[in-house]
């Protein structure tokens, strides 16, 4: 390991610490049975306590430990050819979203809650006509304190003691985040040992297309996270990772990242973030061109004052005034009444089409039939097993005044203050909680929280209350958001906060020429802005050419389009710099964020064509 001394924390980091001042100061997987790959299963892997550490010459060596997570998953497998076919992870994004309540109701599992394509039943749920069991076994996590997701610590218990899990103690940023959800994959192969070595295709939605860079990058590149080339260093992550490999390809073989992609092959990532930075700025700059998609989305709502192009900060209120916050949290829902995700839909469409999935996955009944597994079954789920549990801060650590306090310790433009995209977000997001409650009648005052206890066969009905700072389901975790993009110790002093940091872009791009890629164009998504991406890539100059992309509805079909990186040659210091690589890139006429839940037929088909191809680029 490269010698560094550790040093003492910037001043500027000791804001952080002061942080505190502000609130008034199950069994290790590997030794489970093994498990039948033919049927469906449901419950946690449980994360022991991680030693890991953060260095770079600047700011020293940062020592962290995280606490026990207990990791939420579900699996179903294949419809046939169990043991042949693909491992489908699927993944969610935010960071805090919920994997359970987005990518596996809508339209890739056996069972559907999605109420706009399907008639559900009273329930709420109903049979999947496209379920991606026709291609693979699905695998879907639910990152730490998120969906079903909980963190475990003996501080649980004060408010001192959560401020400091959440922002302190290293439990949540993107490396930490990425290598757990590696360790579940992981422990999930070696309980099933009939699938052990089967090809694993990451598909990741939104933030999730920065959380499988990162995860892709751990495990093709696992050496540099042991050896001190890479800020981040997790020496039990690469044994885990060079354990899991010899046994497949035999202790003899030397993993290089080709050795690595033979299995990690493949990448589906669904309108991602891949450099939030550089993406938000430009989709700010393109929102502002003449005719631009927000010119489009006046139009067609028949304002007549068109896009102004300007905000004042009374009407953003507490939100930075950026042009892409003025765009989608003032002019879309204020003026336009559009939905962000989707410009076509109302104002409120998504998040009362996440009210709906969340309805039906808190009672007891209806999860139990749509995961094929019961969940009565699942200990760690039950308030027993969960004493000392903790999801949130507190109920009266309302989730806007995390807002108010990153602004009192990061005034705007100081130095390592969140990005204001990332303050946007954050109340957004809040907002749509606060609405969502409203919805599921909650009785609980968090909006976070979903449950009411007078509600038949709801969980918390089912099987009790849980503490104040828990809770059983949660489709947006905002206390996470904050804890990844704002308010985060070790992303403070180390700047790898994903909204502001270029270096997950610049890990995707390291891994391109290794994974076969899956991009989806959705038109109507105004979040992750499609035309945003090849133009952000082109940012990194000392790595690409150029990007060439013809969208999807500029060809003849009307329907696949064309993406290809020109990289900059010997470029990549790790690998054979290729001249150009090609990425699939299907176009989506009648989608929004959600492509699974607008066009799901035409994805199905989409992956099924792709995974038919002999290389990443045929069409």
């Amino acid at each position: 390991m490269n010698a560094f001394k550790t040093k003492l924390l910037r001043p500027a980091a000791l804001i952080m610490v002061g942080l505190l001042a502000l609130v008034g100061c199950g069994s290790d997987s590997s030794d489970d049975p093994v498990v039948d790959s033919t049927k469906s299963k449901a419950g946690y892997s449980i994360i022991e306590p991680i030693q890991y550490r953060f260095q770079n010459q600047e700011n020293g060596v940062l020592e962290l430990k995280t606490s026990e997570s207990r990791i939420w998953y579900s699996y179903w497998p294949a419809d046939t050819d169990v043991a042949k076919k693909p491992l489908f992870v699927m993944i969610n994004g935010g960071p805090g979203s919920s994997t359970s309540t987005q990518l596996f109701s809508m339209n890739t599992a056996p069972y559907t809650l999605d109420r706009e394509h399907f008639k559900p039943n009273s329930d709420g749920y109903s049979l999947n006509d496209y379920s991606w069991t026709w291609m693979g076994n699905l695998l879907y996590i639910d990152a730490a304190a998120t969906g079903f997701s909980y963190n475990v610590s003996q501080d649980a218990g004060t408010l001192t003691g959560r401020v400091s899990e959440f922002f302190l103690k290293g439990n949540f940023n993107p490396y930490i985040d990425a290598a757990q959800i590696i360790r579940v994959i992981i422990r999930f192969l070696d309980q099933h040992p009939d699938i052990k070595a089967n090809e694993v295709i990451l598909v990741g939605e939104s933030y999730a297309g920065t959380r499988v860079s990162t995860m892709l990058n751990l495990l093709l590149f696992h050496a540099k996270y042991a050896d001190g080339s890479k800020i981040y260093q997790d020496q039990t992550l690469v044994a885990d990772i060079r354990r899991h490999f010899h046994a497949i390809y035999g202790q003899d073989t030397e993993l290089t990242p080709e050795v690595v992609a033979r299995q990690f092959s493949r990448q589906i990532l669904i309108q991602p973030e891949l450099s939030g930075v550089y993406q938000d700025a430009i989709t700010g700059e393109m929102f502002l061109e003449p005719n631009s998609v927000i010119d489009l989305v006046a139009e067609e709502s028949g304002h007549a004052g068109g896009y102004q192009r300007t905000c004042t900060q009374e009407q953003l209120g507490i939100i930075p005034n950026t042009p892409i916050n003025c765009a989608l949290f003032y002019y879309l829902p204020a003026v336009f009444d559009r939905d962000r995700y989707n410009y076509t839909k109302g104002t409120t469409w998504t998040d009362d089409l996440e009210a709906f999935t969340i309805q039906s996955l808190r009672d007891v009944n209806d999860l139990s039939t749509v995961l094929n597994y019961d969940v009565a079954a699942i200990e760690e789920i039950k308030p027993a097993a969960r004493q000392q549990a903790y999801r949130l801060i507190d109920l009266h650590f309302g989730d806007i005044d995390l807002l108010n306090y990153s602004s009192q310790i990061f005034p705007n433009g100081s130095q390592g203050a969140p990005s204001p995209e990332s303050r946007g977000r954050l109340a957004a997001y809040a907002k749509s909680q606060i609405y969502q409650s409203g919805l599921l009648n909650s009785d609980d005052p968090n909006p976070s929280c979903s449950d009411n206890v007078q509600v038949p066969n709801t969980l918390q009905a089912t099987f009790g209350p849980l503490q104040k700072w828990d809770c059983y389901l949660i489709g947006m975790n905002l206390t996470v958001y904050a804890a990844f993009t704002m308010l985060n110790l070790e992303s403070f002093i180390y700047e790898i906060e994903p909204d502001n940091s270029p270096i997950y872009g610049r890990m995707f791009l390291e891994n391109l020429p290794l994974v076969k890629t899956f991009l989806t164009d959705s038109e109507y998504d105004l979040v992750i802005y499609s035309p945003a991406i090849p133009k952000a890539l082109e940012k990194y100059t000392d790595l690409v050419q150029k990007v060439d992309v013809v969208r999807g509805k500029e060809n003849t079909d009307k329907s696949q389009g064309q993406f290809t990186v020109h990289y900059v040659p010997n470029a990549l210091t790790e690998t054979a710099t290729p001249r150009t690589v090609a990425l699939y890139y299907p176009y989506y006429a009648t989608a929004g964020h959600s492509v699974s839940s607008a066009q799901p037929g035409k994805i199905q088909a989409d992956v099924m064509k792709w995974l038919a191809c002999p290389d990443a680029g045929c069409q």
